[in-house]
Formats: C-alpha cells, structure tokens, sequence
C-alpha cells in the first residue's frame, strides 16, 4: 500500500479545520433534530401502559414519576391505578400523586387502593399519593380523611399505617397527636419501618422537632446506607441543632455517596440555625 502524504499551507489547514468542525456541529444538530417529539414520546409510553407485558407497564409507569410527562398522560396513569398488577398500581399512585391538584380525579380509586389492595406497597404509595392530593385541594379532605384514618389504625402493614399517620398530619388533622403515634414507631423492631416514621417526621419539619432525639438512635441503628440517606434528610428538616454532632459522627463512618451528600445537607441545614456568636 503506497501512503502519500499532502503538505498544506496553514491558511488551507485553517479553512479544513474549520470545515471540520462545522460538519461536527452540523451532526450535532442533525442528531438533535431526530429525538422523538413530545407528542411521539407520550404516543410510545401510552402504547407501553398497554402491553401485555407486565415488565413493559411497570417500566412504563416507572417512567412518569418525574416526568414532563405525567400531566399529558393523567387519564393514562389514572387507569393504571386498576392495572392486574401490584407494582403498576404501586407506581402509579405514586405518580398520580405527584401531580397533586391536576390529580384530584383519582381520589375514590386511591381510597378503594388504599382500603384493600393486596399489595401492601400499593397501599402505602396510595396513602401517600392520598395526603399529597388532599394538601393541595383541602375541599377532598372529606372523602381522604376518613380512609386514612382507618388505614392508620387497622392496616395490618406498620409502614402503611405509619405512611398514613404522615399524610393526616400533612392535612393537619390533629397534627400533634398525629406525631405522637408516628414517634411510637421511632421504636419499632423492623428497620424500614422505623426509617419511614423518620421520613414522615421529617415531611412536617419543624413541627416535629422535638423527635430529633430519637430520629439520631434511628440514625445510629440504621445498616442500610439508602436509609441513613433518608433518616439524615429528616434531621435536617425538623430543625434540632442538638442533632449535629450525631450527624458529623456519621458523616466521618459513610462510605456511600448519596447518604454523605444528605448528611452534608442536613449539617448545613441546622448549622445555618445555630445562634450567631456576639462580636467581643
């Protein structure tokens, strides 16, 4: 194979270069110009939610808890509430939820869900999606207080009845006795459990500041590092500055990530609530 080589002057490099790097750009843009619509991405997911294949639904509904998505295909996750299968339903109370007041058509499924589901997630997401609904359209509190309330206190899951006890005091139904039963399970002997009541303490912030003590001994017992995530989180938020040497201390031991950056945020969180030290 005979190589030859081309000599070019530097003003022709300059224009090759140039020309270069404009054919980039040009397939840059190209390469844009075919990602699929909004409109052709709703088509396809709303195709997916039908599918006889369950792993391609729960994908699919997966897809529009975050999603620019959701709020075009509400009717679509809506319907997904009665799908055959646990995890679908699951999800999609938990994207129904997230659309809050666009979401307030779904109430009577989430109570007939959060009632009587097998599933005992699907129950819980439903509690949840059921709170977050009825904070932002207090009118539906009338139709959601009620089946929280039974589901917080005879729910055979100690999770969905914590989730439950959560959402009544997000709607501000007797908030402080709501707390008060949500502590109790501070000390309950499964770790989920006593991570969810931290979570839910922590959705009210301030008002459960005086649970800080015992969300640190949750903190301390906690062995999965997803939940010392969600367990620094809720410290954070209830706003106990008594919590920050707990916290540093765990923040010197984690090894994960993502529970390092919640522990750095709550740090920051409480640290910016520390007096202000009088100048001499």
């Amino acid at each position: 194979m005979k190589i030859v080589q081309i000599r070019l002057s530097a003003g022709t490099r300059l224009r090759f270069t140039v020309a270069v790097a404009l054919s980039g750009f040009c397939f840059q843009v190209a390469a844009a110009d075919l990602k699929p619509s909004v409109p052709e991405r709703a088509a396809k997911v709303r195709t997916e939610l039908n599918s006889t294949d369950i792993a391609v639904r729960q994908a699919a509904i997966k897809s529009l808890v975050h999603s620019d998505l959701s709020e075009g295909l509400n009717a679509e996750i809506q319907r997904s509430l009665k799908d055959e299968d646990g995890m679908v339903r699951s999800t999609a109370a938990t994207a129904v939820g997230n659309l809050g007041s666009n979401a307030v058509s779904a109430v009577e499924q989430l109570v007939i869900q959060v009632k009587a589901d097998a599933m005992k997630e699907a129950r819980e997401t439903a509690a949840r999606a059921l709170g977050r609904i009825g904070k932002a359209v207090p009118d539906a509190k009338g139709k959601i207080v009620p089946a929280l309330e039974l589901v917080a206190q005879k729910d055979s899951d100690a999770v969905t009845r914590v989730v439950a006890l959560g959402a009544l005091s997000m709607l501000e139904v007797a908030p402080k006795e709501q707390i008060g039963l949500i502590r109790k399970y501070l000390h309950h002997d499964e770790t989920l459990v006593r991570m969810k009541a931290s979570h839910a303490l922590g959705m009210l912030g301030v008002l459960a500041k005086e649970a800080g003590p015992e969300i640190v001994e949750v903190l301390k017992r906690e062995t999965d590092d997803h939940r010392r995530g969600y367990v620094a989180r809720a410290l954070g938020n209830t706003g106990d500055p008594a919590s920050l040497p707990a916290l540093e201390e765990a923040l010197k031991r984690e090894t994960d990530a993502g529970a390092q950056g919640e522990m750095r945020g709550a740090i920051k969180k409480l640290t910016a609530l520390l007096p202000v030290p009088a100048k001499p």
